[in-house]
């Protein structure tokens, strides 16, 4: 699932992208710019097996647009505050260890890729390894998108507050075991990515992010929710699955615009009479918990176009009334096998 929100956020980038610079030619290689270094505005240096940047492209002053993906490149050099009109940088899947103070220069930047989009197995071996991002990336005002995924990250500092243009933050797979209250002042945020770290608990502030329609915080280490959460109005998807959670925090219940709840893989016993007030849901996993009782507090669902209960304590006599209630629902159904 963690590699579905990648896919979401290239997707998203690809769009920004599109929206930006519409038919504008895309350069792909130093030899095509040479003679046209004023027309460069798009470069795409994608895959080509790059151990550093060629320092060709610092004089390409109009160049707006530029990927490294997918490369061996090890430093980021400081002439990259050079750029002064870049709106959209991408070193995803790179040797990358340290991001030079320069990157401040960049105040038009609108996407900025740092992360990695690979397996787990492959970042370990190679992928970026940056264990922490310089005060001056905080001054990036314009910031719109920001991927620090899968990285070596302990913490983010308090400076995030300033990123107050951020639409979507990916923080998934890092070292982070708290999350700065400051997180609340970026209230543009739609996307927030936070899965599979450390996290033992979440923010208060995040209260304030009302425009938050995705989060993700599978695989962290959290057993409860805080009463603020039912600020997020809008908020259509949660991701919490591979966590601590013994029910289903009710605050979860009093969401509006929630149709996928995902509280799979965490400790669940019983599920709490609210959850059949949610008839909004479309999406619920509650797979590889402890739950026997099921249909009692789902019976009202109507709208469910998936429900995933496998590998609880769910009879047989249980599921075939679920079928019978839910007709054009796919329901995924096993029972957990003792051992």
């Amino acid at each position: 699932m963690i590699h579905v929100l990648k896919y979401a956020f290239m997707l998203s980038a690809l769009l920004l992208s599109a929206t930006l610079f519409g038919q504008i030619k895309t350069y792909k290689s130093i030899e095509e710019t040479r003679g046209n270094e004023a027309n460069v505005i798009k470069l795409s240096l994608m895959a080509q097996e790059l151990e550093e940047i060629p320092a060709e492209v610092f004089k390409l002053k109009n160049l707006k647009f530029v990927s490294f993906k997918d490369n061996k490149i090890k430093e980021i050099p400081a002439d990259i505050g050079q750029l002064t009109n870049l709106v959209y940088l991408d070193f995803t899947n790179n040797n990358i260890e340290e991001v030079p103070s320069e990157i401040g220069h960049l105040k038009n930047l609108g996407f900025l890729g740092l992360g990695n989009a690979a397996s787990d197995a492959k970042v370990k071996n190679t992928g970026n390894k940056i264990a922490e991002l310089p005060d001056e990336l905080f001054e990036l005002t314009a910031l719109r998108k920001l991927d620090c995924s899968q990285l070596r990250l302990e913490e983010i500092p308090d400076e995030i507050g300033q990123l107050i243009n951020l639409e979507e933050l990916f923080l998934s797979s890092n070292l982070l075991e708290e999350l700065p209250g400051s997180i609340g002042k970026l209230t543009k945020l739609k996307n927030l990515g936070c899965s599979g770290n450390a996290l033992k608990e979440i923010p208060r502030e995040i209260g304030k992010l009302t425009e938050l329609q995705w989060l993700w915080l599978g695989y962290n280490d959290l057993s409860k929710l805080p009463a603020t959460l039912n600020q997020l109005t809008k908020l259509s998807s949660i991701y919490l699955k591979g966590n601590q959670f013994t029910r289903i925090p009710k605050v979860l219940t009093e969401l509006p615009a929630l149709t996928k709840l995902n509280m799979g893989r965490n400790k669940i016993t019983i599920l709490p009479e609210e959850l059949n007030s949610m008839t909004q849901l479309e999406v619920l996993s509650l797979d590889d918990n402890y739950l026997k009782a099921v249909f009692d507090k789902i019976n009202n669902l109507k709208n469910l176009k998936r429900l995933d209960i496998k590998n609880n304590g769910v009879s047989t006599e249980q599921f075939r009334k679920m079928q019978s209630t839910f007709p054009n629902t796919k329901i995924y159904y096993s029972v957990r096998v003792k051992g």
